[in-house]
């Protein structure tokens, strides 16, 4: 029997199939891959922010010629017509429509309960323009093929396809494709996105799907749809901490424009007062470990905050802060403890009379005032947004982290997040706390070195972050302090290493990790590869495609991992390592497969060839154990990738003689 006739005979019809215990086995698969589809396309990495005042909540669309309103969003659409193609032009919100349908179903997936399992397919990733099980699967590495039939058979997926027009000269293939999916799974909802296509009429343009009812996306007159994270997340830490400020006080500047109208509640607020309330909102939604609001805390948090508010003249109103309600107390009571205060002024107090009108009728009525600043919260969405109905964040988690870190340091709770060094929520605030001018870094930064005795080194590298941010604010001896005691952590030197770094510290040691490659050896290098693919940092995709290029030799046998299993790689080069190493990301990040084939044009020949039959000799392995209770979740994903490293290889000839390692 030759060696695929071999492969093909272990990957028997068990690994394929649903297993018969749906409430065990399946039921974590589930969760995992709902637990991804949320990390990739929630608040936290979408990142969206709407930069136009009027958009609604939910796009709206016009669908033609059905039994539905005239203009109504996509989930409504979908209660009335299990499969809706969506149609706009570009930029108008087709991919962002995407993502919040996928998170909007994760957010409300509950275990072992009827509710959707949400199934992402960007057109742009697929290898070919079909729409098929294996497409999706492939997509969706953590559930797999076995999870999305089991979902299919019970009429709970929803299939989610944008960018029908990508597939350019293979569109007409996919769409029909597309069309006989959706015939051959009735019951799942799916929605498709698309740019409109030309027709042949001049000016005329029309998109169509069998089975699919076609709804064009409003457009939005004047706005602007900008991803965060193009730039930000690639900017150097001190940087990018001012370009967060700046684009916070712009956002919070808005409030002021002419938008809204004059006798707005937040209009009435100075910057500063601004910055306050919605401060105080992200402490409340980051001390609670939240990427969502709901309205009703959201509601007693601006109750809280306008307490202690007054009219002054103008008329504005001006928040009381905390550092300032001990001193009012004092002020109002007299030296036998009774108080000033009008017992019938109401909460708020009007200091001057004028032209106040309506507002300081309203003054009376705390009720009435939040109500009115949650809906110019909802009516002007900037930098707080309501992604789904009833439920409010930041328009970027980096905003939400640095206002945190605003509001700490004004009521002077900087050795709280020292405290929660610990707590990879709180990292990105500490750091931004290192880069507030009224913030002592160098004091703040000898703390958290300070609080690093006898415990695992992650106050090091936060303070090595907070170095960057910091800038010039720091003395040279506190620099090279914080240089030597990086050192021995950095870089990964042996296999125990690669386990600390990922199991006892996590993702704040990425930085650190890609900062002491430039003096790294190649084994070194090599074991670093491996711990940068485990953290899951993604600015290190990039650099561990870079690496992929490395021919250094490694002159020791490196430990690498692969399901579960450890193996021996010797007399190999960097290179090696990092394909390894961008393998495993691109099992658990769909978009990482486009990045593990620009590595695969780097590698050397010789790497490139131990990784693909290391892979291969693993993965067959693994298939003889594989059964209905414990079957392999990502096969598909692994024959793309294994296809992918096959097609590079027979250019030169084909991979080397296939041996047991």
């Amino acid at each position: 029997m030759d060696d695929d006739n071999l492969r093909r005979w272990l990957w028997t019809d068990a690994t394929a199939s649903a297993p018969n215990d749906p409430a065990g086995v399946l039921l974590s698969v589930e969760r995992d891959h709902v637990d991804s589809v949320w990390s990739e396309h929630s608040q936290t990495n979408v990142r969206v922010l709407i930069r136009n005042e009027q958009r609604p909540v939910d796009m709206e669309v016009l669908p033609r010629r059905v039994d539905a309103p005239s203009r109504c969003t996509v989930p409504e659409l979908l209660a009335r017509h299990e499969r809706v193609l969506v149609v706009g032009g570009r930029g108008s919100g087709k991919t962002a429509l995407i993502a919040r349908l996928a998170a909007r179903a994760a957010a409300d997936h509950r275990p072992g309960t009827r509710t959707l399992v949400p199934f992402v397919v960007p057109v742009s990733l697929l290898d070919d323009p079909r729409l098929s099980e294996r497409a999706i699967a492939k997509l969706s590495p953590i559930g797999g093929v076995v999870l999305l039939r089991r979902a299919l058979e019970e009429r709970r997926a929803l299939v989610l396809v944008d960018g029908l027009d990508e597939a350019r000269s293979g569109a007409r293939r996919l769409s029909e494709s597309v069309e006989a999916f959706a015939e051959a799974n009735p019951g799942n909802p799916m929605v498709v996105t698309t740019r409109p296509r030309r027709t042949g009429i001049p000016g005329y343009t029309r998109v169509e799907l069998r089975g699919f009812v076609t709804a064009t996306l409003l457009p939005q007159p004047g706005s602007r749809v900008v991803a965060a994270h193009h730039f930000l997340a690639r900017r150097d830490p001190g940087r990018r901490t001012s370009l967060i400020a700046s684009t916070i006080d712009a956002l919070l500047e808005r409030y002021a424009g002419e938008e809204l109208p004059p006798d707005a509640i937040l209009k009435s607020l100075d910057l500063r007062d601004r910055r306050l309330l919605f401060g105080a909102i992200a402490w409340r939604m980051h001390c609670d470990q939240l990427v969502e609001l709901p309205v009703e805390p959201l509601a007693a948090l601006l109750r809280q905050q306008l307490n202690g508010a007054r009219w002054v003249e103008g008329p504005r109103l001006v928040l009381r802060r905390a550092d300032e309600e001990d001193e009012e107390d004092d002020m109002d009571e007299d030296e036998h403890g009774d108080s000033d205060r009008d017992p019938q002024g109401g909460p708020l107090e009007r200091e001057a009379a004028g032209d106040a009108g309506e507002l300081g009728e309203l003054a009376q009525d705390i009720d009435g005032m939040v109500e009115r600043v949650i809906e110019e919260i909802r009516r002007h969405q900037g930098l707080l947004l309501e992604p789904r109905p009833g439920f409010f964040s930041f328009a970027d988690l980096s905003y939400q982290a640095y206002l945190n870190a605003l509001d700490h340091v004004r009521i002077g709770a900087l050795d709280f997040l020292i405290e929660t060094r610990n707590n990879p929520w709180f990292h990105e605030t500490i750091v931004h706390a290192a880069g507030i001018p009224e913030v002592d870094a160098a004091a703040f930064i000898r703390e958290l070195l300070e609080a690093d005795r006898g415990e695992p080194p992650v106050a090091t590298l936060l303070a090595a972050r907070c170095a960057e941010v910091a800038g010039g604010r720091l003395p040279t001896q506190l620099r090279r302090t914080i240089a030597r005691r990086l050192s021995d952590v950095v870089p990964a030197r042996d296999a125990f290493d690669v386990a600390r770094l990922v199991d006892d510290i996590g993702e704040v040691a990425g930085p650190g990790l890609i900062q002491a490659l430039s003096s790294a050896s190649p084994s070194e290098r090599a074991y670093t590869a491996m711990a940068l693919g485990a953290l899951r940092h993604r600015p290190a995709y990039g650099v561990l495609v870079r690496m992929a290029a490395d021919d250094s030799p490694v002159n020791e046998p490196i430990e690498c991992w692969l399901w579960d299993d450890d193996h021996l790689v010797k007399n190999q080069v960097v290179g090696c390592f990092a394909l390894l190493s961008l393998f495993d990301v691109a099992l658990a990040v769909p978009f990482a497969s486009t990045l593990f084939e620009q590595a695969l044009e780097r590698v050397p020949r010789g790497a490139l060839d131990c990784v693909y039959k290391l892979i291969d000799y693993r993965h067959m392995v693994r298939s003889t154990r594989a059964s209905e209770d414990k079957p392999i979740r990502d096969l598909e994903a692994v024959d793309v990738l294994l296809a992918k490293m096959r097609k590079v290889l027979d250019r030169t000839g084909g991979p080397s003689e296939w041996e047991l390692p």
